[in-house]
């Protein structure tokens, strides 16, 4: 997101002494161009200039002073387009550069036609690069995609990297489903399964379905092992933030919507819009969002966008509640879903619903309604 600021630049006009004085016309000097970078933002890379150690992400340039993957420094050459990167200006030399993959992991299917791939168990379409080969270490970059088995994975870049670089430690983030409590089990993406301990839970969060989130750990016989869960999340976002990503769900009126299906943004009468209008803002497209505490202060449409993102598909509906259980409810025989991003109005809860007359809002995933926003109404 290019943000500019103009410095003025005031002329002094200097008058001479005596009876035969004059004056220096004062030639307009350009304003010099300051690019206004906020304190932090998440972005795929766009250009890598090593010998100058300066990234392009989100429009902005940034010196690089130091390169992460968790606790692994790494060195600015691992920086390659089109890799997911979390940059904060932390010093005044320069910005901490933390590269957050969707997939790491070893290669461990390629088709004949190297357009498909497999990693911790999920099939991905992607050109492969030719140096890239079964059994290699990857990373993998990617936004989420409407498919026919719900949400997926539309992958930006696939890295070679050394196992080294990521201490041999495998890497999975994506939708979590199938919460199982009593086996400690759930499901990410079509069918990878993962097996955790509850201690392994960062900052004691209480998993549920529908929440996104990053696991570590290990591959074991194709199941993944989790080290370390993290459920992720926008909502200690509380400064400048510049973040981009899929329009995953907006509601019916456009004053919210979830952002790469892990956060949501209040749009206002101070947001602003760059590219698109309001009426642009709609599930699949590629935006910058600027926040602050929640509020999308800025909105950018990305109309470069290469590769399709998939059908979206939203639903609006509105009826009384005839019955409900552990995580859906029924209206006039349709099955609604409830995930961790649901969100209740009117003081209504789960177990209130029966019997009211309510709106539901909300996205296809995985061929189930899961409701997003949902209200009473007067019928």
């Amino acid at each position: 997101m290019k943000k500019l600021l103009l410095a003025v630049v005031v002329g002094v006009a200097l008058s001479g002494c005596g009876g035969g004085g004059g004056s220096d016309e004062s030639k307009p000097t350009p304003p010099p161009v300051v690019d206004i970078k906020p304190t932090a933002a998440q972005g795929t890379i766009k250009s890598v200039n090593y010998d100058n150690n300066t990234i392009d992400v989100n429009g902005h340039s940034y010196k690089v002073e130091q390169v992460k993957y968790g606790s692994q420094e790494l060195s600015i050459t691992s920086l390659k387009p089109n890799m997911m990167v979390e940059v904060s200006m932390l010093t005044r030399s320069g910005a901490v550069v933390s590269v957050e993959p969707t997939m790491v992991g070893i290669v461990t299917t390629i088709s004949a036609d190297r357009k498909t791939f497999v990693v911790n168990g999920m099939t991905l379409s992607f050109a492969l690069d030719r140096h890239i080969e079964l059994h290699d270490w990857v990373m993998v970059s990617s936004l989420p995609q409407a498919t026919a088995d719900g949400l997926g994975y539309k992958v930006l870049s696939v890295i070679k990297i050394e196992q080294e670089d990521v201490a041999g430690q495998y890497e999975i983030e994506g939708r979590l489903s199938g919460l199982d409590l009593n086996k400690n089990t759930f499901t990410l993406g079509a069918s990878t399964k993962v097996f955790f301990n509850p201690h392994e839970i960062e900052d004691n969060a209480v998993l549920m379905n529908g929440q996104w989130v990053e696991v570590k750990g290990q591959m074991i016989n194709d199941e993944f092992h989790a080290t370390e869960v993290e459920v992720e999340t926008y909502d200690d976002f509380d400064n400048d933030h510049e973040i981009e990503g899929i329009v995953t769900w907006v509601n019916s009126d456009k004053s919210q919507f979830e952002l790469n299906a892990r956060g949501r943004f209040t749009v206002n009468a101070q947001t602003r819009f760059e590219d698109g209008t309001k009426a642009n803002l709609v599930a699949g497209e590629l935006v910058e969002v600027t926040t602050f505490n929640g509020i999308a202060k800025e909105i950018e449409f990305e109309r470069d966008f290469g590769g399709e993102i998939g059908d979206w598909r939203e639903f609006d509906r509105e009826g009384y509640v005839t019955s409900v259980g552990d995580d859906h409810f029924m209206i006039a025989g349709e099955t609604f879903y409830v995930d961790a991003y649901t969100e209740f109005e009117d003081l209504l809860t789960l177990d209130t619903l029966h019997g009211q007359y309510v709106d539901v809002e909300g996205v296809l995933i995985n061929g189930k309604k899961v409701a997003r926003e949902i209200e009473r109404e007067d019928d």
